[in-house]
C-alpha cells in the first residue's frame, strides 16, 4: 500500500515538473528571430551609365559589398549606410548580383539593369584625325594601357560631401552619345563637353589626389584626380596644367585651364567620371546629394 502511494506521488511530481518546464522548453526550442535589414536601391532599375545609391538599414557595421564582382564602398549616414555604385556605359541589359555583408549576416540582391538609348552624333573631320597611322595606333594602345591601370586602385575616401561642376557652362556634347566620324562608328562619348573659352579655369570637383598628368593622343593635356573609394574624375584638352602627380587638391581649387589640345576641333572642357571602374555620367555625380 505504502509503495503504491509512493508511486502515485512520484507520478504526480513528474507531471507537475513537466508542466512547469514546458513553456521554458518551448521557448528554448524556438529559433531567435532577427529583423530583416532594409535595402533600398535608387534608382531600383538603373541603366548603363547611371549611378545607383544603395541604402542599408538594420545591419551592424561596418558594411561591405560587391556589385557584379566589383568592390563597393559603404559610408555611415545617420542611422544607415550608403554606397554609390557606377553602372558602366557598356553594361548589357540584364540581372546582376549585389552582395552586402556585415557582422553576422549577408544579404543577396539582384539589380536589373534596363536598356537605355543614347542619341547619335555625326561628325566630319580631317581624315588624319579619324584614320590613325600605325605609329599613332601603337601610341593610343600604350596610352590606353596606362590609363586602364589607374582604375583598379583602391584608396581611402578623400571626397567630402557633394561634387561640384569643374566648369559651369552649356553642355555641347552629352554623355553616352554614339559617335559616327566620317560615317565610321566610333566609341560612345564617355564624358561631357562643356562650352568654354581658351584659358578658362577648371576646378577640382571635390577633394582628391592628382594621379595622372600627361599629354595623350586623343585627349591632349590631361589630368586625372583620385577622390578615393574608386571614384576618379578626368579633364581633357587642357591648354595648361597647374598641378603635379601626387598633389592633394581641395574642392574648388583651380587645377588647369581650358584648351583645345589632342583630337579637338575647338576650345572646350571634356570631363569624365570612373566609379569603381565604370564609365558613368558626370552630371549624375554632380546632382547626387552625398554626405
Amino acid at each position: 500500500m505504502r509503495n503504491e502511494r509512493r508511486r502515485q506521488l512520484v507520478t504526480i511530481l513528474f507531471f507537475v515538473v513537466i508542466t512547469l518546464c514546458l513553456p521554458f522548453i518551448a521557448f528554448a526550442a524556438e529559433p531567435a528571430v532577427h529583423p530583416q535589414p532594409e535595402i533600398v536601391l535608387s534608382p531600383s532599375s538603373p541603366g548603363p551609365g547611371d549611378i545607383m545609391i544603395v541604402t542599408v538599414r538594420g545591419m551592424n557595421g561596418p558594411v561591405e559589398g560587391t556589385f557584379n564582382g566589383r568592390k563597393i564602398y559603404f559610408n555611415p549616414s545617420q542611422s544607415s549606410f550608403r554606397a554609390v555604385i557606377g553602372v558602366d556605359l557598356f553594361t548589357e541589359p540584364g540581372s546582376y548580383p549585389l552582395d552586402i555583408s556585415a557582422t553576422g549576416s549577408t544579404e543577396h540582391r539582384t539589380v536589373v539593369v534596363q536598356k537605355k538609348e543614347y542619341p547619335a552624333q555625326h561628325l566630319t573631320l580631317p581624315k588624319g584625325m579619324v584614320e590613325l597611322s600605325p605609329e599613332n595606333e601603337a601610341r593610343v594602345e600604350r596610352e590606353l594601357k596606362l590609363t586602364n591601370s589607374i582604375w583598379p586602385n583602391e584608396t581611402g575616401r578623400v571626397w567630402d560631401g557633394g561634387f561640384m561642376n569643374p566648369r559651369e557652362g552649356k553642355i555641347v556634347t552629352l554623355f553616352g552619345v554614339r559617335r559616327f566620324m566620317n560615317k565610321i562608328p566610333k566609341n560612345p562619348h564617355t564624358g561631357v563637353d562643356v562650352e568654354a573659352e581658351e584659358g578658362d579655369p577648371v576646378h577640382a570637383p571635390n577633394n582628391g589626389v592628382v594621379t595622372l598628368v600627361d599629354d595623350l593622343y586623343y585627349s591632349g593635356n590631361s589630368v586625372v584626380l583620385d577622390h578615393g573609394q574608386g571614384i576618379f574624375t578626368m579633364f581633357f584638352h587642357l591648354s595648361k596644367v597647374l598641378v603635379t602627380p601626387g598633389q592633394q587638391v581641395k574642392k574648388g581649387d583651380v587645377i588647369a585651364l581650358v584648351g583645345s589640345t589632342g583630337r579637338s576641333t575647338g576650345a572646350h572642357l571634356h570631363w569624365g567620371v570612373r566609379m569603381q571602374g565604370a564609365r558613368v555620367d558626370p552630371q549624375e555625380l554632380v546632382h547626387l546629394k552625398l554626405d
